[in-house]
């Protein structure tokens, strides 16, 4: 029932002002989550035996020049964003540490780039050089940074751009996140702001410069599940809520009014068609990641109420393009460009360490094909009696067929090394129902059998819990394989990082070497499920 209603609110909301005679339109391309996929690659999140071919960032350059051609040719205003998390995810661009990204997203003329997370994952450094090369503005109006001189801002806060007919503001929101998902020292001096607050604030100083439409740009996600989401938000809403920070973009288009249209980043999943909060009716798009797509819209304002009156996507089953070679053939110069930085990096990356039976699959709530071998391979390297990995550091799939280096660097990007803890095994219990306990998708773990029932009370939600084939003993001491991501407490594990300096935590073995290793022993690789990460039952 709310879903029908929602969508006839959606319906209304852009029929309104269809018979406006006098109106301005704005083309809107903007991308999220590139994560340095701007070289060619094979969608096999649509058909894993017979994937078809992406182009990557040269068949982006063909489909922005046509968007903006035609923006020129019918007097429109065009304007090309980025929503942040540009470069971490493949070889080219990590072993560039984004240089080759941002020459690409230079060559196109962004006209801005909002910092995500992962900028930092290379170190406040890396992302610093990469805001020097960009000939474009990086926004971020609630980073801060902590200098001899005082507090001031790390990047730009908006972008204004007069179009004539109206004047254009872009507020950059980054996630406050980004403290628990880098490690400390890549934010060291760092303030994160409440998203809410900020925007609210910088929607009004934009506003007071002359910005007639004001856009928030955020490196905060729209959730997987819009519907579960929105249920969330109005109980959250029932009970009370003091925190200035927001979870996710709807929380942020729900808490700040006067947004005319938000573009979001950071959570994997493209809308097709904007989620439209039914309280400030802030149209919200996003986009799926590693440069598979790019969302183009264009937007109708009226030039008497300088309000939004409507969009239109470009392709008929709504806002995002693929970019599928064959309707965007790969810019030749940027092809080149392009193709050339790869050859260099991935020297080494393209030999044969062994084959999968079948693609080897990262999606699923509890126990996943892909994270059952990564932490199979993390538990066997370091010989423990458990291991376990958070899901979001797994980021892509593997093929099936002839497994390479260069596959294994993709699903593992991050230079993360694994390291061995002594632990009780109600030390480890105590950890999982921390995980658990306000949602999320929870762990991937080898060498344990666990059993979470949310309908149980907070600290009783793990309700079976198997160690080395046998009920764990709370008593016990047993020998825990993790990586120095989690042992420095990220992604809720803070009760890690107290052992960092009781145990030689670092092996100096990378967690994708890691991997390769098990892959070269092992294979051929057949996609297992046993059972070891369940979950039944509602909060």
């Amino acid at each position: 029932m709310k879903k029908t209603i929602f969508l006839l609110i959606l319906s209304l909301f852009i029929a309104v002002g269809a018979s406006a005679a006098d109106t301005w339109s704005l083309i809107v391309v903007y991308s999220n989550d590139v994560h340095g996929g701007v070289d060619s690659s094979k969608a096999v999140f649509m058909n894993p035996e017979m994937p078809p071919d992406l182009g990557g960032g040269a068949s982006a350059a063909v489909m922005i020049r046509q968007m903006r051609d035609y923006a020129k040719r019918t007097g429109k205003g065009f304007l090309l964003l980025d929503t942040g998390d540009i470069f971490q995810g493949t070889l080219v661009g990590t072993n560039t540490r984004g240089e080759a990204v941002m020459r690409f997203m230079n060559e196109v003329g962004y006209d801005a780039w909002v910092i995500g997370n992962h900028e930092f994952d290379l170190g406040r450094d890396a992302c610093e050089a990469l805001m020097k090369q960009a000939d474009f503005p990086t926004l971020s109006a609630n980073i801060y940074d902590s200098t001899a001189a005082g507090i001031e801002h790390f990047a730009q806060p908006y972008l204004l751009k007069d179009y004539g007919a109206l004047k254009i503001g872009v507020v950059g929101i980054t996630t406050s996140g980004t403290t628990r998902a880098a490690f400390e020292e890549n934010v060291r001096q760092l303030y994160f702001a409440p998203e809410t607050t900020t925007l609210a604030a910088y929607r009004d100083t934009v506003r007071a410069l002359g910005a007639d439409v004001v856009i928030a740009a955020c490196h905060l996600g729209l959730p997987y599940d819009r519907w579960e989401a929105w249920d969330d938000l109005e109980k959250r809403e029932q009970e009370g809520w003091t925190s200035d920070y927001a979870r996710n973009a709807f929380e942020l288009a729900r808490r700040v009014n006067g947004i005319d249209v938000l573009f979001a980043g950071d959570i994997h999943v493209g809308y097709q068609e904007p989620w439209v909060d039914p309280v400030t009716h802030t149209p919200c798009f996003q986009g799926y990641g590693r440069g598979t797509n790019l969302l183009a819209v264009e937007f109708e304002f009226d030039l008497a109420t300088k309000k939004l009156i409507g969009w239109k996507p470009f392709a008929d089953d709504g806002t995002l393009i693929t970019l599928f070679t064959e309707r965007f053939p790969r810019d030749r110069d940027a092809a080149e460009t392009i193709d050339t930085v790869v050859e260099r990096v991935e020297q080494g990356f393209a030999a044969k360490i062994g084959e999968a039976t079948a693609p080897i699959l990262r999606s699923g709530e509890g126990e996943t094909p892909l994270g059952n071998l990564v932490t199979d391979a993390m538990r066997w390297k370091l010989s423990g009696d458990l291991a376990m990995t958070n899901k979001g550091g797994i980021r892509t799939d593997l093929p099936a067929g002839v497994l390479t280096a260069r596959d294994v660097f993709n699903v593992l990007p991050f230079d993360n090394t694994l390291g061995a803890v002594s632990v009780s095994g109600a030390f480890f219990k105590d950890l999982l129902e921390e995980k658990v306990a306000y949602g999320g998708s929870g762990l991937d773990v080898s060498g344990a059998v666990v059993l979470v029932d949310r309908s149980k009370p907070l600290g009783e939600r793990i309700v079976k819990l198997e160690i080395s084939g046998k009920p764990y003993d709370p008593e016990a001491t047993y020998r825990l394989v993790t990586t120095d991501y989690l042992l420095e407490g990220n992604s809720g594990m803070e009760k890690l990082a107290a052992l960092r300096s009781e145990a030689a935590v670092e092996s100096g073995t990378y967690m994708r070497d890691a991997v390769i290793e098990y892959i070269q022993s092992h294979s051929p690789i057949e996609p297992k499920l046993d059972g070891r990460w369940v979950v039944q039952g509602q909060p």
